[in-house]
């Protein structure tokens, strides 16, 4: 069932609205529905009681003789009239209000002596069968024709006995039309259009609503690529500009937070330039040649630092536009230049990937963790996929793998695997930390695995 239900918020947003204002529409066409029906009986009722009134007036206040003539005038096959010794009724216990009302309405009306009593039942045609017995059914089924060759819709059956002052029995029998049920045609056409009306006006407003918690979730994803993006437009109910402006505003302080630490980052490494080249000239001055040796190969490995941190930081102060590249290519062409370079690459045939990304960002993070898994791993074999949801490349080397306890703190700056792991393997350790920012910063994740055996992959997962 939950399948079923939508998972968007127009679209839980319609569907209440439509079943709400559905059902609402469909009470208030029942209770309407059931107020015109009621009354519609009680005013047929009250039409025919007065007509049954008048006719037994006529009747009462006419000379006996007349009687027969009198009835046969007025007997009609839609408003069957009769004078028989007993009351044609039958059951006449079985009475509700409604013809408890009629009953004494034909009675407080007509105030005669030559009237003793009245009887009078409203039921419905089945209702009509039942207490009849088979034996009226044929009478029945005779006035119902006649009713609706007559145009007359049948609904209730209304019948009185009034007994005369001479014993007889003055006997009326009709119809009492009804409006058209809930369900009629008109009803449901009604409900069709009102349906029709809420859902359009239902997605016209609801989509006008929720676009700027739309925009607000686009400019969220625009915001983990790129701290440089457009400011959210402050558009909308009151609520969202309140949410807009606090996302703008955290988005300035971000922006200002990373472009401090990136200029302090860039000045410190730049400044450690100089005691370094002032310490390689005394270095050079000293005669134990061990030592020297030592204190160079010292020097070096500091002078290392500085430079790959200094690219850290130009990388990151770096405003490179995004645009529309093939990864595949990209990829491709990353491996073909090391393969040309006499390096253990392999890459799996291609395919068309087209991303809009920062190419030459990209490109870095990519060749650090092949050049990694080279450095590492003594071989690199790359490979991409891609399905609706995101792009993947993975990495394999045939190196001893990384710690389970060291996976996570490989991605931090300066952070090496024991060298007698990997002898001679040197590095900053700054690769990994440079390229997990590119990929992050394009929304995408990278993430650390051993293989069974021997070995390690690494897999970027760039969203598209």
């Amino acid at each position: 069932m939950k399948r079923l239900l939508p998972k968007s918020l127009v679209g839980q947003t319609i569907l209440v609205l439509f079943i709400g204002l559905s059902a609402s529409h469909a009470i208030s066409m029942l209770i309407y529905s059931g107020d015109k029906l009621e009354s519609m009986t009680l005013m047929g009722g009250h039409h025919m009681s007065q007509r049954i009134v008048n006719i037994s007036h006529l009747v009462t206040e006419s000379p006996q003789d007349w009687h027969p003539k009198i009835i046969a005038a007025v007997d009609e096959p839609t408003f069957h009239v009769s004078l028989t010794p007993e009351s044609e009724l039958i059951n006449v216990e079985h009475e509700d209000w409604r013809s408890g009302i009629i009953r004494n309405y034909i009675y407080d009306n007509l105030q005669s002596e030559k009237v003793r009593s009245v009887k009078a039942q409203l039921l419905g045609d089945s209702e009509e069968i039942a207490l009849n017995g088979s034996e009226a059914t044929a009478e029945w089924m005779k006035t119902h024709m006649a009713q609706t060759m007559h145009g007359v819709p049948v609904h209730q059956s209304l019948r009185v006995s009034i007994q005369l002052d001479n014993k007889s029995w003055l006997n009326f029998s009709t119809a009492i039309p009804t409006p058209k049920t809930f369900f009629s045609q008109p009803a449901l056409i009604s409900m069709l259009l009102m349906a029709a009306a809420v859902i359009l006006l239902s997605v016209w407003g609801v989509r006008r609503l929720t676009k700027p918690l739309n925009d607000f979730a686009q400019a969220a994803q625009r915001l983990g690529r790129d701290v440089n993006a457009p400011p959210l437009e402050e558009i909308g109910p009151i609520e969202v500009r309140r949410a807009s402006k606090a996302f703008n505003e955290m988005q300035n302080r971000l922006r200002a937070f990373i472009g401090n630490r990136t200029r302090m980052l860039a000045a410190i490494s730049h400044d450690l330039r100089t005691p370094i080249t002032l310490l390689r000239l005394r270095a050079e001055m000293v005669e134990d040649e061990e030592g020297r040796r030592k204190m160079l190969s010292t020097l070096d490995e500091m002078e290392a630092m500085v430079s790959s941190t200094l690219a850290f930081a130009r990388e990151e102060a770096k405003a490179e536009s995004p645009s529309l590249v093939d990864v595949g290519a990209l990829v491709e062409s990353i491996c073909v230049d090391m393969a040309d370079a006499g390096l253990p690459v392999a890459f799996e045939t291609p395919v068309k990937c087209p991303y809009e990304c920062r190419p030459a960002a990209l490109k870095r993070a990519i060749t650090n963790i092949i050049e990694n898994a080279i450095k590492y791993g003594e071989c690199a074999n790359a490979a991409l996929s891609s399905d609706e949801h995101n792009i993947t490349i993975s990495i394999d080397d045939e190196g001893p793998g990384i710690p389970d306890e060291d996976m996570e703190n490989v991605f931090m700056p300066y952070f090496r695997v024991d060298p007698s792991r990997t002898p001679g393997a040197g590095g900053i350790g700054l690769g990994l930390s440079l390229a997990q920012a590119v990929i992050h910063a394009h929304g995408g994740e990278i993430r650390l695995e051993n293989k069974p055996g021997k070995g390690m992959r690494a897999t970027i997962c760039l969203p598209h």
